[in-house]
């Protein structure tokens, strides 16, 4: 068993398969609440002027062939996965994968929105790959009263949870 785990979802786990090539059946999205509650990286934005987008994105793929004055009709999220992540963006004539456009802008993850004002803010929800078990919404299921096994039973679904002694005789 692989156990996938991240910082922070945002409010919902990503399908491995979604994520990584051939991922675990075990891997699936489940909602993950009380994440929102205290933590500093499960919503942040960033801000980046047209021009800086326009040279960032035109240096990795030229053939996007943007420019700072059609941004708001040339960029959009074309497709989603089940846990809300950005599958593919277009920008200009191409499209690319959301986990490509998020390593390009050093964003937190791949659950974003984009919006156009007097720069180009970048909203993203969770901290993280978002696979497997969420570090704070494990934490905010342990504060609700839930024990170790339903919470990694929550996150990892379809497991068997067995004694580690039995595998030490």
């Amino acid at each position: 068993m692989e156990p996938y785990y991240f910082a922070i979802s945002g409010g919902r786990t990503e399908n491995a398969k979604d994520v990584f090539e051939g991922g675990a059946e075990y891997l699936k999205s489940v909602d993950s609440p009380g994440e929102e509650n205290g933590h500093n990286k499960y919503k942040t934005s960033l801000g980046v002027s047209y021009k800086d987008f326009v040279d960032k994105i035109n240096l990795y793929y030229p053939g996007a062939r943007l420019n700072a004055g059609n941004l708001s009709s040339e960029v959009s999220i074309q497709d989603r996965t089940e846990g809300g992540a950005v599958k593919e963006i277009r920008l200009g004539s191409i499209i690319i994968s959301g986990t490509k456009f998020r390593a390009i802008m050093g964003l937190n993850s791949t659950n974003f929105n984009i919006n156009f004002r007097d720069k180009i803010y970048i909203d993203c929800l969770g901290y993280g790959h978002r696979v497997g078990m969420s570090q704070w919404g494990a934490d905010a299921m342990g504060k609700n009263g839930k024990t170790y096994v339903q919470i990694l039973s929550h996150y990892y679904t379809g497991i068997k949870l067995k004694d580690v002694s039995l595998f030490l005789k």
